[in-house]
């Protein structure tokens, strides 16, 4: 059993979250409207570290070793990070990952919660 979060940055076309939609669309393995692209590269770095070596879906030296697996998706208006966490470390490795988020202007949604982190607005360019 995995404990789930989803990563995407917040557009500043819209002037909602569109929370739902955007995690729908995720799960479809499409993009909305209502996201915009963030910098994967900083984003990781910053993960690594927290959590080891980043690998093709996980960090550190072992994949057993790792308290999530996570993928990565692109489309036409944004980008976006599911992680899929060890239920038994999901409390911990949230706060982690949230504080690495939101430092890094992405918002975090939990899916299982109906929660979000980091929901503000981006300015318009």
């Amino acid at each position: 059993m995995s404990y789930d979060l989803v990563l995407w940055k917040r557009s500043s076309r819209t002037k909602t979250a569109m929370l739902k939609e955007c995690f729908e669309s995720i799960m479809e393995e499409k993009d909305h409207t209502a996201m915009e692209f963030f910098d994967e590269k900083t984003f990781f770095t910053d993960m690594e570290t927290e959590f080891g070596t980043q690998q093709a879906q996980y960090f550190g030296e072992e994949i057993d070793n790792c308290p999530f697996l996570y993928e990565t998706g692109k489309g036409d208006y944004g980008n976006w990070i599911l992680f899929n966490l060890v239920w038994s470390d999901y409390q911990d490795t949230t706060s982690n990952i949230v504080a690495i988020a939101v430092k890094n202007g992405i918002m975090v949604y939990d899916p299982q919660r109906e929660s979000v982190y980091g929901n503000r607005r981006p300015k318009k360019d």
